[in-house]
This record gives C-alpha cells, structure tokens and sequence, in this order.
C-alpha cells in the first residue's frame, strides 16, 4: 500500500525516482497522481454525476490541448534532438549521461517540419482570417497600443532608472548541451560543434563552453539581431577604414560592421528584394563609396530612383534608352581595353579608377534596350542588342578591369541578366522581403530565413553564407557629401556630419572638438546643467536634437570655467 501511494514500483524496482522519470516513461509523482486520483475520480462520478460532467469535459480539453502540444515537442526531438544525440554520444563513448535541450523557436526550426496546407486547410485559414480574427484581435490590439503609448510617455523617467538595474542573464532561444563528465579535449570539442552546427540547421550562433565542475556544459545562443537603424555617423565611421575595393554596407548581428570586397567575394552584386525594400538605398551607399575614392559611377535608372546622383561628379545618368545603350557599349570597352593592357603588365597593375554600373530594374531595362536596338537596327546589323553584349562581356571580364556592376530587380530571373551563368557571376547576392521563390531562385545553397518586414533589413549571401545586415540609409544631402574624394577640402569629415552650418547635434560637436567631453559625458552634463546656462534645441537631425554651435561654445566655456 506505501509503494501504491507513494508512486514507487509495486514490484520493488528501483530506479524509478520520484521528481525525474528514470528508468520510466513517468516520475514517481505522475504516478503517484494517476493513482489517487482515479479513484477519487471514481468516487466523485458516483457521488456528483452532474457537477462531475463539466469537470472531466474540462479535464479532457486540457488534456486534449497539452496532447497536441506533447505531440509537436515529440515530432520535434525525432526531427533534431535524437538524431543529434546519436551522432554525439557516439564519438563520445557515453551511452549515457548527455542530454540535450533545443528551443523550438530557434530560427526557423519549427516551419521545416510544418507540411503544405491542402486547399481545403487554405480556404478556412482564409476564412478564419478574415471574418473571426479581426473580431478577437480588437481589443487586445488596442489594449496594446494603450500600453505602447503609456511606457513612451514614461521613457524619460523610466531611462534614469536604468542605471540601477543590474540585468541577468538573459539567454533567449539557445541549445545547450549537458555531457556527465568532467573534460573535452579541444578535439572532442570540435566535433561536437560540427555535429550541431550541421544537424540543426540554425546559422551565426555564439559557443560557449563550461567545463568546471563534474560536467561539462556548451551552449548555443543567438546572436544579438542588427540594430533597427544605421546612420550617416556609422558610415563615416568605416568608410575611409577600408581598402579600395571594400565597401561598409551596413551593421549585422551583434552589431559588427559588414564588409564586402569586389576583389575577394565577387566583382558583381546582385539585389533582388520587394517594391519599397530599399534596393536604391544600397545602391546609393555602394556609389558614394566608388565615388569617394575618385571612380566613376554609371547609372541606368528609367524611374528617377537616384535623384542624389543629378550634378554629382563622375556620375553619367542615363534615363533614356539611347544613353543607356551608348553608356553600357563604352564601358565594355573600356573593361576591354584595360584586359588587353594588363597582358603586358605585372600582377599587381593598377587598370586605373573603378567603374560602377547600376543597372536599377534590370528586367525592364534589359526590354527597353532590346526594343530601342530593334527601333534604330540596320539590316546589316546583328540582331541581338549591342548594349545586351556589352553587359554580357562585363559581367565576364570585369574583375581584372575594375569594371562592376549591381544589378537590381524584383525577381533576378537567369533570361533578365543573360542566362544562368551569366547570373553565376554574381558572387555576392543581396535579398529582402524576398519570396521562398526568390530565395529558392538565387541563393538554393544557404538556408533561408524568415524575411523580416523591418525597412533596411537584408539579408547578404557570399560563399552560401547568409548574413542578416541592417543597410545604412543616407539622405540626398549625405549621399552627395560622401560622394566627394576623400582628399576634396569639401568633403563630409567627422566634424561635419550634417553639413548644415553652424548647427550640430551633441555627437557631431564632440567628434568635431566644439565641447571638450564625449558623447555620453556631454548627454548627462546637459541633463546636470542648469536650464538657464544650457543650450537651446534649434531643430533635429533624425531623432537628434541640433544646437547652435555658439551656444555650444558658450555652454562649454562656462561648464569649464566654473
């Protein structure tokens, strides 16, 4: 009767603890559950039939609910987490003692197991979003508005309390690893790390490793996602770092800057994302970059989506198809020209400045120069546009001749860009808000993400490695300060970051020596200083308030002095 209550063994076996499951399918306190409470299940039935009704229906949709979750989480570790801990216990020696623990929303693990919805599953998910979603999200939406908008109108009490708070450890989606001894060689280490990176598909994750104590444990975390926004600041802040063929795209996980190199990744990009994604933003980014260091951008947009470009040195701006058609048939040439010089140089030879051709919407263009060709065509002309060609051979030549081209289109399809080894030529492939049919398309190698809805987002493949990048935004008035040589006594320096006169804000008149402190130390003087001494907002520049540089002056002068 005390191994019946208890939830031991009625046999007397041991190995059957009371808080973990053991040896069996359940711990002793399931046990122990299920055995005093069917009787007493019973016994109530018989006593209160009616009041026991709603108690056993309510019972069964908990358990019907737990049940479907039990399910999933066992659908789950048969998909990753036993197979993983086949291939590691074995190399290992251990039979026993490794456990292993992986979160379902790591990544996305969860939507690889999901199966394609039947019509019938599509019609009533379309249903159900339409007509009773929008009911029972009503409320709760704006209750979370409610919230949202009181935590901003408490930010500027609630940010002076954060000084006190000594965060913990906040660990997120992660796998973590348990092994019952008390040391891994490095070897060891290695192959278990192989082991999870190439059975759990989840890319860019921070190991660590413990090994003190009587076991040994190693976790995997996510890297802290690219920040929401990359400013003109950032950009200053790399772009002069860089070598020649380097270009600062923006920021990625855990805050760390992306480069790409035309020279060692590829010496063409290509960029396909949705309407509205930014295409044009990191086409601009890539062109100031060019132009800076004294080369010579081709721009091939129909649309006007470089507005910046118009007046800026070295930029040839064709919108009309007879330019694009004359632009793109010289800078074959010239990619020719240099290929044939650098047969009688040495390997190192300097071709001479960079070109950049951007070939903005290139499905259309690529029409429009067909059409143009057939419009102008002798009968002794070849059929096929001489500007297509000439695109052609750029794409084939152009690493050795300094000569590279971004293309961008919503769908980079293999007959907009010449057929598909042309398209191989693009080492370096730039994706957002892209549809599984574009990713399938262009990267089928490198796992696909979830495409995120924030602006600026993308999603940057080289080698079959996708890397999620927060893509620096520059406005005209940047854009065209940037553009200027480095060397030019008008270009954009630290000290001059919004080029508008003698306003700044605090950042700015640190990096440029108008207050003598840091950015942070002159964020909490102005909130110690007196309201009457400190400086008077007189604009913004983004969320950045912008001061006037003689009431900086003046303010620094008096905080010293006194």
């Amino acid at each position: 009767m005390g191994r019946y209550v208890s939830g031991r063994p009625l046999d007397g076996r041991t190995g059957y603890p009371y808080l973990t499951r053991g040896a069996g399918r359940w711990p002793g306190w399931k046990r122990q559950a299920l055995r005093l409470g069917a009787p007493a299940a019973t016994v109530l039935t018989v006593v209160e039939p009616h009041q026991s009704i709603g108690v056993a229906s309510t019972a069964a949709a908990v358990a019907a609910w737990r049940g479907r979750k039990q399910l999933r989480r066992r659908r789950f570790d048969r998909a990753y987490v036993a197979p993983t801990l086949t291939a590691i216990r074995t190399p290992l020696g251990l039979e026993t003692g490794v456990t292993l623990h992986v979160d379902p929303q790591l990544g996305n693990l969860t939507p690889r197991l999901a199966k394609p919805l039947s019509p019938a599953e599509q019609a009533v998910r379309l249903w159900y979003g339409q007509r009773i979603e929008p009911v029972l999200r009503y409320l709760p939406d704006r209750v979370q508005r409610l919230t949202w908008w009181m935590q901003e109108q408490a930010k500027p009490w609630t940010q002076k309390l954060e000084v006190f708070r000594r965060p913990g450890e906040q660990l997120g989606p992660r796998i973590e690893l348990t092994v019952q001894t008390p040391y891994l060689t490095a070897e060891q280490r290695q192959l278990v790390s192989a082991i999870i990176n190439s059975k759990v598909p989840v890319s860019d994750l921070v190991e660590s490793w413990d090994q003190v104590g009587a076991q040994v444990t190693a976790r995997w975390t996510v890297r802290k996602r690219p920040p929401a926004q990359v400013g003109y600041d950032r950009v200053l802040e790399h772009i002069d770092r860089l070598a020649e063929w380097e270009f600062y795209v923006g920021q990625g996980p855990g805050d760390r800057p992306v480069i790409l190199s035309l020279r060692d990744d590829s010496p063409h990009i290509a960029v396909s994302a949705g309407s509205g994604a930014g295409k044009s933003v990191l086409a601009q980014l890539i062109a100031v970059q060019v132009l800076r260091r004294g080369g010579r951008v081709i721009i091939l947009d129909r649309k006007g989506s470089h507005r910046w470009a118009l007046g800026v040195d070295r930029v040839d701006y064709c919108t009309k198809p007879e330019q694009m058609h004359e632009a793109l048939i010289r800078a074959a040439e010239l990619a020719n020209k240099r290929n044939d010089d650098a047969l009688h140089e040495a390997d190192d030879w300097d071709p001479g400045p960079r070109v950049l051709v951007i070939c903005e919407e290139l499905n259309a263009t690529i029409g429009q120069l067909t059409n143009y060709w057939a419009e102008i065509r002798e009968k002794s002309d070849p059929k096929r546009s001489p500007a297509v060609n000439a695109l052609g051979e750029i794409l084939f030549m152009g690493r050795s001749a300094k000569v590279n081209v971004l293309a961008i289109a919503q769908m980079l399809t293999a007959r907009a860009i010449g057929g598909p080894e042309a398209r191989e030529n693009f080492g370096i492939r730039c994706l957002a808000r892209y549809t599984v049919n574009a990713w399938k398309m262009l990267v089928p190698e490198a796992g696909m993400p979830r495409s995120s809805r924030t602006l600026g987002r993308w999603q940057i493949v080289v080698g079959g490695v996708a890397t999620e990048v927060q893509v620096a935004y520059l406005n005209s008035r940047q854009a065209k300060a940037l553009a200027k040589p480095a060397e030019s006594p008008d270009s954009a320096l630290s000290s001059d970051v919004t080029g508008n006169g003698n306003k700044m804000t605090l950042r700015q008149a640190s990096d440029a020596g108008v207050i003598p402190w840091g950015y942070n130390a002159a964020k909490m003087r102005l909130h110690r200083t007196d309201k009457a001494a400190a400086p008077k907002p007189c604009g913004s520049d983004g969320k950045a308030f912008l001061y006037e540089r003689a009431d900086l002056e003046r303010w620094a002068s008096r905080t010293t002095s006194g």
